[in-house]
């Protein structure tokens, strides 16, 4: 089978032999690029496939998105329910640490598929991953309907605009703060606002920099909430003191959750399925899985782009 991953020659399509064991065979249908997928470019070559926003079909054709954690089972986080805090997190996490979507098959765990309503497109789907971390991260930082939020960056692929749209979702007044253009048309496509005023009580910081995360502190009202979201993969360095004299609370969002109605994943399908100008806004390209390495390259280079996603 076909298999995208960073070799000595950079992102290519190899083939593989399909997976067997035991689990779930799923051929994927959409597997969307995200700021992880490029940051891990920077390990070089890697004998592990990439995709972890994904989404596709069982062989008895069930469009079904999944999530790709796959957590040990055993160790004290696992043990009282709290799988996404597994002791091996990114070790476990399908296309980072195991091998992932962008392929033409994949075996997962039963536990990890998340069914789809009837209305989401499984070519939407794989979007249900970063939106899962999104609303997981917004579950933490306790947003209520009556909040004033702001997004402080759309971020590379768009991850500050999947907030925005769990904030709408949840009733929220949310106003974009972003630099480029196409992405604050983005935002307003979402229904949200394109210019901050005043403070917020959360802010959402969801482009990565050292400038950023100091801009979201200083939108956030005193006692207010910033949660980072953006996936920080190097050290940062910034002012501290506005969080010390607002007595602000920092948050860091990365997994996905569960709550007694069920996962974030369910919770991002559902939200998708109500609200199909999510994909329509995010989804700015598609490319077939052999076209790989263009995809990549879309999404790291300077054309205008926020979701890019490999079908399969």
């Amino acid at each position: 089978m076909r298999a995208v991953r960073n070799t000595e020659s950079g992102i290519s399509v190899v083939e593989l032999p399909s997976p067997t064991g035991d689990g779930v065979r799923v051929h994927p249908r959409s597997v969307s690029i995200c700021q992880t997928d490029l940051n891990m470019l920077r390990f070089g070559a890697r004998p592990i496939t990439f995709g972890h926003e994904m989404a596709g079909v069982t062989d008895d054709g069930t469009p079904v998105a999944i999530e790709p954690l796959q957590p040990c089972g055993s160790c004290a986080q696992c043990e009282v329910g709290d799988t996404q805090w597994c002791d091996e997190n990114f070790v476990r996490l399908a296309g980072v640490g195991l091998d992932g979507g962008m392929a033409d098959e994949i075996l997962v765990p039963e536990r990890t598929l998340v069914p789809l309503p009837s209305t989401l497109p499984v070519g939407d789907a794989s979007l249900c991953e970063p939106l899962a971390v999104n609303l997981h991260s917004l579950a933490l930082a306790r947003l209520e309907g009556r909040m004033r939020v702001a997004v402080c960056g759309a971020g590379v692929t768009g991850f500050g605009l999947l907030g925005a749209a769990g904030a709408l979702w949840r009733g929220c007044q949310v106003d974009v703060e972003e630099g480029q253009d196409h992405l604050l048309a983005a935002a307003e496509r979402l229904g949200a606002g394109t210019a901050t005023s005043g403070t917020y009580d959360l802010v959402v910081e969801g482009d990565g920099s050292e400038a950023s995360i100091a801009r979201a502190a200083e939108l956030c009202r005193p006692g207010g909430t910033v949660l980072l979201v953006a996936g920080y993969y190097d050290d940062k360095r910034f002012e501290v003191l506005p969080f010390v004299l607002k007595e602000l609370t920092a948050i860091w969002g990365t997994f996905y959750g569960h709550h007694a109605a069920g996962r974030a994943f369910d919770n991002a399908a559902m939200l998708l399925a109500q609200r199909p100008e999510i994909a329509r806004t995010l989804v700015t390209h598609r490319v077939p899985l052999d076209a790989a390495a263009e995809a990549f390259a879309i999404a790291a280079g300077p054309e205008p782009s926020i979701k890019v996603v490999i079908e399969p």
